[in-house]
């Protein structure tokens, strides 16, 4: 369960839904939700990766890929590189293949 993963270690574990969305757990005991993005799927091939991928970049952006940063993070702050990570996954489920979008084609993280 994410209880018994930060339990290990982590500040944050991200649990992805398919096309119900993402949700964050985060190490103080808080929890992200947003839906997914509607689209009509052609293939969900790479859609994890993006997810993965889109957090990252979003987490970079921010600069916060270290535990504190992690941890000082609003709720504001998920909601907004959840739904760009959604986004991100929504696009490439549009198109046949593994092709995520480039930045330009998402709203800033």
């Amino acid at each position: 369960t994410p209880q018994e993963w930060l339990a290990a270690g982590p500040t944050a574990v991200v649990i992805t839904q398919g096309g119900d969305g993402l949700t964050a757990f985060t190490h103080d005991g808080g929890v992200h939700t947003v839906p997914g993005e509607k689209v009509d799927v052609v293939d969900t091939i790479g859609a994890g990766d993006t997810v993965n991928a889109a957090l990252l970049h979003g987490l970079a952006a921010r600069d916060a890929l270290s535990a504190q940063a992690l941890g000082e993070m609003t709720s504001a702050d998920w909601q907004t590189l959840l739904r760009f990570a959604a986004r991100a996954a929504a696009i490439t489920c549009s198109r046949a293949g593994a092709e995520p979008p480039y930045v330009a084609e998402l709203d800033t993280p």
